[in-house]
């Protein structure tokens, strides 16, 4: 994964560790991600498409981080969006959020109720735990 923005050391390593557990190797050779720190956000953290490959897949994100968070919210939201760079590079959620797994969904979905929201906010914890304990 090629990473860029302004990072620290132990954000980079935490990004790594994340998209290694999130990844296959092939596709992890294969997205940029562009990560910005924002002060002025109403959510924690954001993803969205930048660019696609020439195939047609999306291979290319930006994520935006609510910098005014303690370190550890910072890495658990880095991991929540993470989730969300693996669910569109593999297919699972489509750019417009209105695909889930092939499945035609609700346009007005709560964001509690969203499959993919849920999803990301369970393995975000997971991630976290993992690289907290096994990994530093």
């Amino acid at each position: 994964m090629i990473v860029r923005g302004k990072l620290t050391q132990s954000r980079l390593q935490a990004i790594g560790f994340f998209a290694d557990k999130l990844l296959t190797k092939q596709l992890n050779r294969h997205i940029i991600v562009n990560v910005v720190f924002r002060k002025n956000l109403s959510y924690l953290g954001l993803t969205y498409v930048d660019d696609y490959n020439s195939s047609g897949k999306l291979r290319e994100f930006t994520l935006e981080i609510y910098r005014d968070q303690i370190e550890e919210e910072i890495l658990k939201t880095l991991a929540h969006e993470l989730v969300h760079v693996r669910q569109y590079a593999i297919g699972d959620l489509n750019e417009e959020a209105t695909l889930w797994q092939g499945r035609l969904m609700e346009v007005n979905l709560a964001y509690e109720n969203q499959p993919w929201e849920i999803e990301a906010d369970e393995l975000a914890d997971t991630l976290y735990e993992e690289y907290i304990h096994g990994y530093k």
